[in-house]
């Protein structure tokens, strides 16, 4: 139960040539070193922003670098400085359903807590027994953000088509707090009217704070222009109208994000002000501590949303 049904995704292996270890241009990953597995990605999630860049191979294909194990050895054996912290993946799921990809990972993920390297990853996939006794054995140098907004496995299957059911994202946290992981949920794109509702997320809650879970990022929907004709029919066919959404996303703003370089169109200031207020308050009644995403809510707070985990000081003394 909650495999995804991935036979028509076409993988390849590709050999990288450019170094792994990258910089971010997102605030919240500035001073972190980040690695991608792979070009794409398997969940096919409809609103993922990497389907906008130039490198992504097109829907139902995913590119394996098969030789980042090999590479990254090579890359960490030549700094100078230790790497403080590496994060799983801004552009796309460590643990997507496909061998090719789960093998890559784990065999860069052994690397890194062998030299004592700390992790960090978002996923919306099911996380294997094998990484489960990988992270045990050092889980204080592991954190780990749960991507889940709503438990109703209709709503996520038609926005997030191949990763999880819901339900196997909160066994993710119960299983990774068990095991003295940091893990946090990670609640991003909050869809209004459909998984914003007081009672979609008062459910949501109660589930992640009897996983185990402390605390939780809540990000509101935000659309580039070239994925807005993709995301909108497929909300339709969940909410049956979208014009009440397509209201709000007229009144909304663009907002500068990645350096300056790209516009992505937010909801108004004050909906996501009042919204994230009224959350907070619903996280709180479930001894939830609440994040914003500081990267895509520049008008209203400068928070970091932790997505690659607290600072070193904090978390890895």
């Amino acid at each position: 139960m909650g495999k995804s049904d991935v036979s028509d995704i076409k993988v390849t292996q590709e050999q990288r040539r450019s170094r792994v270890l990258a910089n971010s241009d997102l605030p919240c990953l500035r001073d972190v070193a980040t690695v991608n597995v792979t070009r794409g990605c398997a969940h096919a999630c409809v609103y993922c922003y990497a389907q906008g860049y130039s490198t992504y191979p097109g829907d139902g294909r995913v590119v394996v670098y098969s030789n980042l194990p090999e590479k990254l050895q090579d890359e960490l054996a030549r700094k100078r400085k230790p790497v403080p912290k590496v994060y799983f993946s801004p552009s796309c799921d460590c643990f997507q359903p496909l061998d090719a990809v789960l093998d890559i990972t784990y065999e860069v993920m052994q690397l890194l807590l062998k030299r004592g390297v700390p992790l960090a990853f978002l996923t919306k996939g099911a996380i294997p027994e094998r990484f489960l006794r990988l992270f045990s054995m050092k889980p204080h140098l592991v954190h780990a953000q749960i991507g889940i907004t709503t438990l109703d496995g209709s709503i996520a299957r038609a926005i997030e088509l191949n990763a999880v059911i819901p339900e196997e994202r909160i066994r993710n946290m119960e299983q990774l707090t068990r095991l003295g992981v940091h893990t946090m949920a990670r609640m991003d794109p909050l869809v209004p009217f459909l998984t914003d509702t007081d009672a979609s997320l008062s459910q949501l809650f109660k589930s992640i704070s009897h996983a185990g879970v402390k605390s939780v990022v809540v990000n509101y929907l935000f659309l580039r222009s070239a994925l807005s004709g993709k995301v909108l029919p497929v909300l339709r066919q969940v909410m049956g109208s979208v014009d009440d959404l397509r209201g709000l996303l007229s009144r909304g703003t663009d907002m500068a994000m990645y350096r300056d370089r790209s516009l992505i169109r937010v909801l108004p200031t004050e909906y996501r002000r009042v919204g994230y207020e009224r959350i907070r308050q619903l996280a709180e009644r479930c001894g939830l501590q609440v994040h914003i995403c500081g990267c895509k809510n520049s008008d209203i707070t400068s928070e970091r949303c932790l997505i690659a985990g607290p600072p070193p000081r904090t978390l890895f003394d």
